[in-house]
């Protein structure tokens, strides 16, 4: 069978097309079209789902570097999903005896809460995100402490070479989301004053009203990041455009050699979420034996999105 990678954003503002230019959302309509119609070509057994979360159903009460979910369910934020995933939890459970055997330490999980972070890639991809057989692979990208660049190489290294070994039967999509520069209206622990720190380590529950008004705020932030105003760090699409270059060409490990403190100076607090890309393509390229082929690259710059968009397309070779 075979293998194929997709990496793309997944702000929280994507349900918004409104908030873009006409010639933006028709450009991004397009491209998602695009990806929609590689999946469906590849009609995956099984997604490897690398993402993350926004404090929403994880909290830094106890904040794992690497998790691998073996039951999972979704937020609803942002007009997401909200629903239990299909975790292959057969499947699930031998990764991650796979990649303890291998030396990878990861968490488990039979509850996890993901928000957009992990579910709006699947929803951009397919009909019912909710009814496709997953793994879901969560990475601490936006809590404090994020592990290294190069521990998200060496996860991606181990999950490729597990599901090249004991899944040849299955067609598996590889799919991280996040990133690229983006600078998202989150606080920062070591910034923020105690009340803020104790929200951040509690958590929220949330509700259908305050989800609401995290939605409207982030919107305005949106038209505002759009107009070249407010407070966010601006976009970095020489960066970007780097990033992609280095993706398309597989040199992963160049990506993987920067520090966290250079990504987020360089990409801004969201450009930590590189890490889903670079486990997913590391993945990709170690099911296929040491490479991949780039099909399809994209890039745009979308400040009232508040994210530099990219997408990349890449088969096993």
């Amino acid at each position: 069978m075979s293998a194929e990678g997709i990496c793309m954003g997944h702000g929280g503002l994507m349900n918004f097309g409104e908030l873009l230019a006409p010639d933006e959302e028709c450009e991004i309509r397009e491209e998602l079209a695009l990806a929609r119609a590689a999946t469906a070509r590849l009609r995956p057994d099984i997604v490897i789902k690398f993402g993350n979360d926004h404090n929403s159903g994880f909290s830094l009460r106890l904040m794992p570097a690497f998790l691998v979910a073996l039951r999972a369910r979704t937020l609803g934020d942002f007009g997401t999903t909200a629903a239990p995933l299909a975790v292959d939890e057969p499947i699930a459970r031998a990764l991650v005896e796979h990649l303890h055997a291998s030396g990878i330490d990861v968490a488990t999980s039979y509850d996890a809460l993901f928000d957009h972070g992990m579910v709006m890639a699947l929803d951009k991809l397919f009909e019912d995100s909710a009814s496709v057989p997953v793994v879901p692979v969560f990475t601490n990208c936006g809590g404090d402490l994020r592990p290294p660049l190069g521990r998200s190489l060496a996860l991606g290294q181990a999950i490729g070479a597990f599901f090249r070994d004991h899944c040849p039967q299955k067609n598996v999509l590889f799919l991280g989301s996040g990133g690229l520069s983006h600078d998202p209206p989150l606080p920062i622990f070591t910034a923020s004053p105690p009340e803020v720190q104790q929200r951040m380590i509690d958590g929220v529950e949330w509700t259908a009203d305050s989800l609401a008004v995290r939605t409207a705020n982030v919107i305005e932030a949106g038209r505002e990041h759009g107009h070249g105003a407010g407070p966010l760090q601006p976009l970095n699409p020489q960066w970007d455009n780097w990033l992609i270059e280095r993706f398309a060409e597989g040199d992963l490990a160049t990506v993987a050699a920067q520090s966290d403190a250079d990504v987020i100076r360089l990409g801004g607090r969201g450009g930590s979420e590189i890490r889903n890309w670079i486990a997913a393509l590391a993945a990709l390229k170690a099911y296929s034996g040491g490479g991949y082929r780039t099909a399809h690259s994209y890039y745009r710059a979308l400040p009232s999105w508040i994210t530099g968009f990219g997408l990349i397309h890449a088969t096993a070779h």
